[in-house]
């Protein structure tokens, strides 16, 4: 039986894709075996990529082209990438491509850009997490604004019949020296928006992933958390 998480995002360039990779390698420090799928990704212009990232992270599992399937350069919305390469996303393959991955204990799926962005004419990253029926983790960065960022993206998931399991503020940048206690640094806003979030999400796992951490904290164990995978027979629309 194949379970799955599905990390997304409160925006683009959140830290999604660092907590996926922490996540990852933390199965597999497990011995876990899982698997990494980005259904589409735009912006893969430099190596390594957040599709080298994710495959490394997983111990190398599959190909890479099983990871990501669709992949375009441009650092545009994935449906505006795929036409300037005079292509388009394919809507059944971003459900199809799960395929390759059926086979391992669990699988994690990063979206592209937060939880309501487009992956194509028809489909959100919110519509794929609801078809595979698997539990939401919700990454925002740990700067100003995180707690009206997350409370947004967590009731608007709940709204359309998502499960959120997790949120995880992830640090993107490192404090000045000797600023680490001042109200405005990044590790006040982090804890103390940890905190918040956790009082008023007591439902929900509220974590940090620290700047240049190796590990989420507190401890969560990531494969409890996660669900069966439904694929679907053919897509939605």
């Amino acid at each position: 039986m194949t379970k799955g998480l599905f990390i997304t995002g409160t925006d683009t360039d959140v830290g999604k894709t660092a907590v996926a990779v922490t996540i990852l390698q933390q199965w597999v420090s497990q011995q876990i075996d899982c698997r990494a799928y980005k259904p589409v990704a735009s912006g893969v212009q430099s190596s390594p990529s957040d599709i080298d990232r994710l495959w490394c992270a997983s111990g190398n599992a599959g190909t890479r082209d099983d990871v990501c399937p669709q992949a375009f350069q441009l650092p545009v919305a994935p449906e505006q990438a795929a036409a300037a390469e005079g292509r388009q996303v394919d809507d059944a393959l971003l459900r199809q491509g799960l395929c390759p991955h059926m086979h391992a204990d669990v699988v994690l799926i990063e979206g592209a850009g937060g939880l309501f962005s487009p992956l194509s004419h028809q489909t959100l990253n919110a519509d794929l997490a609801r078809d595979f029926q698997i539990p939401v983790v919700i990454v925002d960065s740990s700067r100003l604004g995180a707690i009206g960022r997350t409370l947004t993206t967590v009731t608007a998931a709940e709204s359309v019949g998502l499960t959120v399991s997790a949120v995880v503020l992830s640090q993107s940048e490192s404090g000045h020296h000797g600023e680490t206690q001042k109200p405005e640094s990044p590790e006040v806003i982090a804890r103390q928006s940890r905190v918040e979030l956790q009082r008023r999400l007591p439902h929900i796992v509220v974590c940090g992933l620290g700047y240049d951490a190796s590990t989420i904290e507190p401890f969560v164990e990531w494969q409890a958390i996660a669900s069966q995978l439904s694929m679907p027979s053919k897509p939605q629309f």
